[in-house]
C-alpha cells in the first residue's frame, strides 16, 4: 500500500512538473513574444496521417507542430544562421519529449525553405504574426485563401505572384507588418468553400509550390484585397 501511495504521488508531481513547465514557456512568450531554440523537421513517414486540427500532414505544405500554440497560428520562422524566413500554419502537436531543446517541427517543405533540412536541425527564432481563427464555413461569414509563400522582399513576392497569375489570376501580394518584420505573403482567393481551396492546394503542391490552406473572415479577405496600404495592404 506504501508502495502504490508513492507511485501515485510521483505521477502526480511529474503531472505538476509538466504543466509548470508549459505555464513558464508560455510566461516567456509573453515577456519576449516569440521563442528562440531549435527546430527539427518530419518528412515521408508521417506523410498522409491525421495531425491534431484533423488535417492531413503533407511534407509539400508549410506547416508546423507546436506543444501549445493554437492550432490554426500562423508563425514566422527565422533561421538564426541565415535570415532566411518562411511564414508556416501549427496544425499538428509536438515536438517531444517535452524537455527536448526544440521548440517546433516544421515540414520538409518549410524546412527546405529556410535551410536547415541537411543538417536535420537549425537554430531559429519563432513569432506569431497572426492568430488563429475559430473554425467556420461560408455560411457563417468565412472564406478560405490559398497561401502559396512569405518574402521578406517585394520584388521575391511579386515574381511568385506573377507565375502563378498565368494559372490563377486570383493570386495577389499583400504587405504586412509583422512583430518584428514586414514581410509580403503571396495569396490565391479568396475561395467559398475549403474544398474548392484544397483542390487548387492540391494542383499546386504536385507542380512543386509549397502551400497552406488557411481560413479567414470576409472583413479580413476583402480588406487585404481592395483596401491596399490600410495594415495588411495589396501589392497591384
Amino acid at each position: 500500500m506504501k508502495r502504490r501511495r508513492i507511485f501515485y504521488a510521483l505521477i502526480a508531481t511529474c503531472k505538476v512538473l509538466v504543466l509548470w513547465s508549459v505555464h513558464a514557456e508560455a510566461t516567456r512568450w509573453d515577456a519576449w513574444r516569440g521563442q528562440t531554440g531549435f527546430a527539427s523537421w518530419y518528412g515521408k513517414r508521417f506523410h498522409g496521417r491525421e495531425t491534431a486540427s484533423g488535417e492531413r500532414f503533407s511534407i509539400r505544405e508549410l506547416t508546423a507542430a507546436h506543444r501549445w500554440l493554437p492550432l490554426g497560428t500562423k508563425v514566422l520562422v527565422t533561421n538564426l544562421e541565415t535570415a532566411e524566413l518562411v511564414e508556416v500554419k501549427i496544425n499538428d502537436r509536438g515536438p517531444f519529449p517535452v524537455r527536448s531543446r526544440r521548440i517546433i517541427d516544421l515540414s520538409k517543405a518549410a524546412a527546405d525553405r529556410i535551410g536547415i533540412r541537411g543538417n536535420g536541425i537549425g537554430r531559429i527564432h519563432i513569432v506569431v504574426s497572426e492568430a488563429a481563427l475559430p473554425r467556420q464555413d461560408a455560411a457563417a461569414g468565412g472564406f478560405y485563401e490559398i497561401q502559396a509563400g512569405a518574402f521578406r522582399e517585394r520584388e521575391e513576392a511579386n515574381q511568385l505572384r506573377d507565375q502563378l497569375q498565368r494559372w490563377y489570376p486570383a493570386a495577389y501580394v499583400t504587405a504586412r507588418d509583422g512583430p518584428d518584420v514586414r514581410y509580403y505573403r503571396v495569396r490565391l482567393g479568396p475561395f467559398a468553400t475549403r474544398q474548392e481551396a484544397l483542390r487548387i492546394a492540391s494542383v499546386l503542391t504536385r507542380h512543386g509550390y509549397h502551400v497552406f490552406v488557411d481560413e479567414v473572415n470576409d472583413v479580413s479577405a476583402l480588406h487585404a484585397r481592395f483596401r491596399p496600404e490600410v495594415g495588411p495592404c495589396m501589392e497591384g
